[in-house]
């Protein structure tokens, strides 16, 4: 069995999100899946299989060094680099098996090969409480006027939660300094898997976001860039009327606090005036390679 390690949503090693491809898992039991991931702690795995059936392509499964886990963005975008700089996969669109279901997995060819993935749309919850926000705001050591004075905070769901903060200023992202058991404590009470703060910079008809994410309950503190939470802010944002009369996509910036900056291409999928999907895109680039002793 082969393995990449490879960091996603960037063009430059040793930035973005770091995440573990093995090919040909076929035949492989969940123990030794399991195994191999909490041998390799500093990533999550992506395993790449066959095709099973006629309705996908490929198939990925995803661990961590505690568990599977129904669906990976990064490392999605990792696994299909790799595919691509094998051959072992082309420019265009396969259907990806995992364990959200069959989602389309396409390549972007130009300067540099980006991979995007389409998500579906979140649920979204009703606004969170201002009481509970500013509990959630004490635990990150933000200032109640750091909060953004229009958007609330709002918990979204797509195979995990994530509660979207928005911050008035990028600047408050600098100075963040979680309370990592009063987070797990919220967490829980909450039912989140994670705490997904931001903020929006405004151009001409378009904007930016930058952003920052704490995944205590999920075993890792800070998590360089999402693709999920991309996703999911995608449809936060549209529901509150964000996007300009011509704008359908956005930049999101993510993990410069970790020193592994990185960028996620999001895009709107919009039938009818109705937000049915968001493409979720970056590039990757392998760090190395190696042969699995099995």
């Amino acid at each position: 069995m082969r393995i990449f390690q490879v960091d996603a949503f960037t063009r430059t090693r040793f930035t973005g999100n770091p995440a573990a491809v093995v090919l040909d898992a076929d035949g492989r039991s969940d123990a030794t899946l399991l195994s191999i991931a909490r041998e390799f702690t500093q990533a999550e795995i992506a395993f790449v299989s066959a095709a099973t059936a006629g309705d996908h392509d490929i198939r990925l499964r995803f661990f961590n060094s505690r568990k599977e886990t129904p669906f990976v963005g990064h490392a999605t975008v990792a696994a299909h680099a790799v595919l691509l700089a094998l051959g072992r996969r082309g420019e265009g669109m396969i259907r990806q098996h995992s364990g959200t279901g069959i989602i389309e997995v396409r390549v972007r060819g130009g300067e540099g090969s980006r991979v995007e993935f389409r998500q579906n749309t979140p649920e979204l919850d009703a606004p969170l409480p201002f009481k509970t926000t500013l509990r959630v705001a004490e635990a990150l050591r933000l200032p109640a006027t750091q909060l953004h004075e229009v958007m609330p905070a709002r918990v979204a769901h797509r195979g995990s939660s994530r509660l979207l903060l928005p911050v008035a200023d990028a600047r408050a992202l600098e100075t963040l300094a979680p309370n990592f058991d009063t987070l797990l404590t919220l967490g829980k009470e909450l039912k989140l898997d994670g705490f997904f703060v931001f903020a929006v910079s405004r151009g001409h008809d378009e904007f930016s976001t930058d952003s920052r994410m704490f995944c205590p309950a999920l075993g890792f503190p800070e998590d360089p860039v999402s693709g999920n939470a991309h996703a999911m802010l995608a449809a936060y944002l549209w529901e509150l009327g964000q996007f300009g009369k011509h704008a359908t996509s956005f930049v999101g910036r993510q993990g410069h606090q970790m020193n592994r900056p990185g960028e996620v291409s999001v895009r709107l999928e919009i039938e009818h005036g109705t937000l049915i999907a968001a493409h979720i895109g970056g590039e990757a680039v392998i760090v190395s390679e190696g042969t699995l002793a099995l």
